[in-house]
């Protein structure tokens, strides 16, 4: 039977209407904290932030294997060792935490800035919340509870900004940790309380060990990849003065929110997919499917870029004007997000436990680090400066993406003849996206009026999204499927309601 896509959008639009709100809700902050705080002041944030996701890539990795291994576990309806595997994972993982909080609370007294240093405390408090809360959540989304899941997402996405904004004026910088330290313990109490996952504590050497061997590639594989995504941030911090990092990081924080928007789709397809490739006759059969999938995140995000290309520049014009000059830089970045998403689907199957290549994605994420950090280095020598940063960032996440559909080959397609077709359709969204980089860069400056300019690009942005889905994509976007589509909406807003399954 093949995966339902339907169904993975139905599911996922619990977690989408949840991201939405948190997304709006994040605006609402970020806008807010663009009126308060200078670039400097968000430079500083942006160097919390780094504290705070370098030391969540800092586990065993036990976990993760643990995480890998239980869908296929479930599949198959061997519960108690898919539980036993679960607590002696999260047995190790509490242990664990302990190193990466005294590490940052020892970082702390290296700095002498008063500002960095007390935010380095609270940062400690937030990684505490945030892991053990994702643990939980994981587990939950392993098991395809997604109801449950959306109600600890929806408590994140209400009470960080709510707490952030309501102290942004009296805290300042800290403000914008605290929020979210208090969203995500009020969610860990959630999840005790109603998404019990049948925890205790429970080691098992040899079976630690056993993960441990696969999970240190996994977690290899998690530090190389986060560190791939945030290796622009971490030259411009080490290398440029904090208002071009507060720059970056406003910018980069509208990218992360759209893109969000399509990694909820792949949250619900992650634990689905590899349960269905596990029962399935071959894994030809068990990952065939996701060619169509691609598809559709290929086109769904390039339809996205260039409307949000023009979001931002209407925002950083009208309403964060200290931030205008982050406009260019969102222009580039936001190419990112095609890049990101279909890379998502090679990943999955090449994470797989069935498939098992984690090594080969560690060794070309690996890769695509070391030349990151050297081209960002060389920009920022040569005076390319932050454009310079963003248009490497793209190219490297390109190439790595175009690497890893090249390694699935073998697992979707049965002829060379077939990958190539596919690498056509899902090329041609993104060359038709790009076309509006040059027009949204060379007709801005030339019109006076801002509103004109977006009522040109919404129309050029309608003709050719409809000559392109009209040649090209007849068979992905039908009247039939909108109205299955539109069904599934309906059914999926009433399962968030109270009684709703999952």
């Amino acid at each position: 039977m093949p995966i339902s896509i339907i169904s993975i959008a139905k599911n996922s639009i619990k977690f989408t209407s949840v991201r939405i709100i948190a997304a709006l809700a994040g605006l609402g902050l970020t806008l807010y904290a663009a009126t308060i705080l200078p670039p400097e002041e968000y430079g500083t944030y942006g160097l919390l932030l780094l504290w705070l996701m370098y030391v969540g890539l800092a586990t065993p990795g036990v976990f993760n294997a643990a995480a890998r291994e239980m869908p296929v576990l479930l599949g198959k309806g061997q519960e108690k060792e898919a539980l036993r595997v679960q607590n002696i994972s999260i047995s190790t993982e509490l242990l664990y935490t302990v190193i990466p909080t005294a590490v940052i609370i020892a970082a702390s007294f290296f700095y002498k800035d008063t500002v960095m240093r007390t935010g380095l405390l609270i940062v400690a408090a937030a990684y505490i919340a945030v892991r053990i809360s994702n643990i939980w959540s994981i587990m939950n989304v392993m098991r395809e509870r997604f109801n449950k899941v959306t109600a600890g997402n929806i408590i994140i996405a209400i009470v960080s900004p709510a707490v952030a904004i309501i102290s942004l004026q009296w805290l300042r910088v800290y403000a914008l940790i605290i929020g979210p330290l208090a969203a995500y313990i009020l969610s860990l109490v959630y999840y005790w309380t109603k998404g019990s996952i049948n925890f205790s504590f429970n080691l098992d050497r040899q079976e630690i060990i056993r993960l441990a061997k696969v999970g240190i590639f996994l977690q290899g594989l998690s530090i190389v990849t986060i560190a791939f995504r945030i290796a622009d941030r971490t030259i411009i911090a080490s290398a440029l003065p904090l208002e071009q990092l507060g720059l970056y990081v406003f910018a980069t924080g509208f990218l992360m929110s759209a893109l969000s928007l399509f990694e909820d789709f792949t949250r619900v397809l992650q634990p689905v997919l590899w349960r269905h490739a596990g029962t399935a006759e071959s894994i030809f059969k068990g990952f065939k499917d996701t060619r169509r999938i691609a598809v559709y995140l290929a086109l769904g995000t390039a339809i996205v870029i260039p409307l949000a290309q023009l979001a931002f520049i209407l925002i950083a014009t009208l309403v964060t004007k200290k931030y205008v000059d982050s406009i260019p830089v969102f222009n580039v970045l936001s190419y990112n997000l095609y890049l990101m998403a279909i890379a998502i689907i090679p990943s999955l199957i090449l994470y797989s436990s069935l498939v098992n290549k984690q090594r080969l994605l560690l060794l070309f994420y690996a890769i695509g680090l070391a030349v990151s950090i050297g081209l960002d280095l060389l920009m920022v020598r040569l005076g390319y400066g932050l454009i310079g940063v963003a248009w490497v960032t793209i190219s490297t996440q390109g190439l790595v993406t175009l690497i890893l559909y090249y390694l699935i080959k073998n697992y979707v397609f049965a002829t060379a003849a077939e990958f190539r077709k596919f690498a056509i359709v899902i090329a041609i969204p993104f060359l038709a996206c790009l076309l509006f980089y040059f027009i949204h860069v060379y007709l801005y400056p030339a019109i006076n009026n801002i509103w004109v300019f977006i009522g040109i690009s919404l129309a050029a942005q309608i003709v050719v999204w409809a000559l392109i889905i009209g040649i090209f994509y007849r068979n992905y976007v039908s009247a039939k499927e909108f109205r299955l589509i539109k069904q599934e909406i309906r059914d999926a807003i009433a399962g968030i309601r109270p009684g709703g399954t999952n």
